[in-house]
């Protein structure tokens, strides 16, 4: 069972900006992003060994879901991401061109995007080797989830609200001056400003999270049930929403504190700022729209079983 990446609000709200970063290094030439891309399904591999010894037959069973996953996301999502970068590259290249409503809109998408790599996650497609673990390799994968919130929660407790949101600042503009982007002192404020004005959640995330655990694997041992895989489906798709259910106000408020924020910061920008990011932005549209007619190593297998198919609508 891999261990579901959770994606907080704030960087859904702005991750048409977060894309960017995580995917590149210091430079967004094919032959950086190439390699880095290919990487994140080593990472995936290396989480789920993390999880447990697993037999022949249940590693055969992951590898056809990541391979099915890699295909997907190579061939159907890397085009959409290079058409949304290049919208926003024609669009901030000139003052007076972007309106909030583009801003808007760019978010929405990006949060589609991450809405369908939740849908197709390998995860969704492994209810059946879940019901293969052993009693020993369920405790050992529950030991593991504790240790981890555990030590997530003791590294959060470690410093202030204060430093975390002026290490969280730090970190924005630190990546952004790595692609060639300098924020300039007003923008650095505008920045710590929303930070400021974001309400933190991460306390009552940490308690959603244990009770969520909690019921997890009650029903992973309940192996036999009739109705086993709909639990644990419906038990998974719970974790990407806890917070947004729970504290729905705060949840709402905070998005929307972050969409304003993207359109203030775009009208920010200056003259060479523009010119550099959207430079940038087209070049990486470019790099990923030939990242995805690579031929991928993976055997493609087209059963619907393994995962989301490219060409055919998402259901979830």
């Amino acid at each position: 069972m891999t261990k579901p990446s959770r994606i907080s609000f704030t960087c859904r709200a702005i991750l048409a900006a977060v894309i960017l970063l995580i995917i590149s290094g210091c430079t967004n030439s094919k032959i950086v992003i190439g390699p880095l891309y290919n990487r994140l399904d080593d990472q995936m591999r290396d989480e789920f060994h993390k999880l447990a010894k697993w037999n022949d037959d249940q590693i055969a069973h992951f590898e056809s879901r990541v391979g099915t996953f890699h295909v997907w996301h190579r061939q159907e999502e890397l085009p959409k991401y290079a058409a949304l970068l290049t919208a926003i590259h024609a669009s901030i290249r000139n003052r007076g061109t972007t309106s909030a409503a583009d801003v808007r809109n760019w978010i929405n998408t990006a949060e589609k995007f991450s809405i369908n790599a939740r849908v197709c996650h390998p995860v969704n497609f492994s209810y059946d080797l879940m019901q293969t673990l052993s009693d020993k390799q369920v405790n050992f994968i529950e030991k593991r989830f504790a240790s981890e919130r555990k030590k997530n929660f003791t590294k959060y407790l470690d410093s202030t609200p204060e430093e975390r949101r002026k290490r969280r600042v730090d970190n924005i503009v630190k990546w952004a001056g790595r692609i060639g982007f300098d924020f300039n002192n007003t923008q650095k404020r505008m920045l710590t400003k929303a930070m400021a004005q974001q309400i933190s959640l991460r306390r009552q995330y940490y308690a959603l999270v244990d009770v969520w655990a909690k019921d997890l694997f009650i029903i992973a041992r309940q192996q036999d049930a009739p109705d086993y895989e709909q639990k644990m489906r419906t038990q998974v798709n719970k974790l990407w929403t806890l917070l947004e259910k729970a504290h729905n106000e705060e949840w709402k408020a905070n998005r929307e504190l972050w969409r304003e924020f993207g359109y203030e910061f775009v009208q920010s920008l200056s003259h060479d700022q523009r010119i550099h990011a959207s430079n940038w932005l087209d070049k990486m549209g470019g790099t990923l729209q030939d990242i995805s007619k690579d031929k991928p190593s993976f055997k493609v297998t087209n059963n619907p079983e393994h995962g989301c198919i490219v060409g055919q609508p998402i259901s979830g």
